[in-house]
């Protein structure tokens, strides 16, 4: 079983007649896939023969998820990008097919490989896309499901050494999916299918091993934040107690630098809105928080200067604003330009907001 809301039942056949009736479904099926193959470019009958085929969507998710019937119904999403009708008919297919992948790891590879293109490319710009982003909410919750299922595939059944699934982490994260995933949780934050899978999203992202995946998804501004933080809190706490993390996590300058991160922001508003009525939006929002505090621990000498970019000196010799305490300098020379050009102005609003 897998967690959240990507717990679906798997139907299971065990008398002879069922298995006779499937049999019959299942060439229905091939005749309706062959229409569909041979009528990709006529609308009309394609959706005709869609809706027809989603009927069997449930029962017979373990022959849809054949790779002949995979590559068609890809195949379909790819050549109508534009049509809403005829891609919402075919995401929402191919996620009730994919179901049947937990089954099976011959399966979960045979989908993963004919899916992976499609999951990272085309439903990512599918979720960006304002058409649908702003309009057509069952759309994006059909299309984050389906690229949350797959991530899900990839990271409890993909791990044989002929699969290179965090070379596939960071194929996503250069297509920029946490981005799709925060822009679909801020267009629908009242959603919880919604939001459900974008945390996911970004917990999976976050599991990575390669700390260039996990780095893309937090800001300067929150690692500096974090690194005060530790210094106020005290770096040497228990970072496997739970508890302690939450209280550094709610120290008022971190938990300010998170609500107002573009991506943790989002995040953290969410599994604040979510965590009470849904285990795995409080469970996995609350592994990325503490991933990014952990990971922070072994980038701490990555902070650049907040004038000059240029990398930090030893830890003594760094200097951090008293006031807000989200920028750093690697001089007083340093700080006293960025006073005067630009950190005036912002650190009087982001004083503000943390006492808020």
């Amino acid at each position: 079983q897998l967690p959240g809301s990507f717990s679906y039942k798997i139907i299971l056949v065990n008398t002879p007649g069922d298995t006779m009736r499937k049999n019959a479904d299942n060439d229905m099926i091939r005749m309706i896939l062959r229409k569909i193959r041979n009528n990709i470019a006529d609308t009309e009958k394609l959706e005709v023969s869609l809706k027809t085929l989603s009927k069997y969507k449930s029962t017979n998710a373990d022959f849809l998820c054949k790779s002949k019937s995979l590559s068609i119904l890809v195949l379909t999403a790819k050549h109508h990008t534009d049509n809403p009708v005829i891609l919402k008919l075919t995401i929402s297919i191919l996620t009730s097919s994919l179901t049947e992948t937990v089954k099976a790891v011959d399966a979960s590879k045979s989908a993963w490989h004919m899916c992976k293109d499609y999951i990272h490319d085309d439903l990512i710009k599918i979720i960006i896309n304002e058409r649908y982003l702003l309009e057509d909410c069952e759309m994006v919750q059909g299309a984050i499901h389906l690229l949350a299922l797959i991530a899900l595939i990839a990271n409890y059944w993909l791990r044989s050494d002929d699969l290179n699934i965090e070379s596939f982490k960071s194929e996503c994260s250069e297509k920029r999916m946490h981005l799709a995933a925060i822009s679909a949780m801020l267009a629908y934050k009242d959603n919880e299918e919604i939001c459900d899978a974008g945390v996911y999203l970004i917990y999976w992202l976050q599991c990575a091993e390669d700390g260039c995946v996990q780095r893309t998804m937090w800001s300067q501004t929150l690692r500096i934040a974090i690194d005060a933080g530790l210094d106020e809190f005290d770096r040497k706490f228990e970072w496997s107690d739970e508890e302690e993390m939450q209280n550094f996590l709610d120290i008022p300058s971190v938990l300010s630098a998170f609500r107002q991160d573009p991506i943790m922001g989002v995040l953290r508003n969410t599994w604040e809105q979510h965590k009470d009525f849904n285990q795995n939006i409080a469970n996995c929002g609350e592994s990325v928080q503490f991933c990014v505090t952990t990971r922070h621990r072994r980038d701490c000498k990555l902070l650049k200067c907040s004038n000059c970019e240029k990398n930090l000196p030893k830890k003594k010799e760094r200097l951090l604003c008293s006031s807000c305490r989200l920028v750093i300098y690697c001089s007083s020379r340093c700080q006293k330009k960025h006073w005067k050009k630009e950190h005036k102005l912002k650190c009087k609003q982001a004083t503000v907001s943390t006492i808020e």
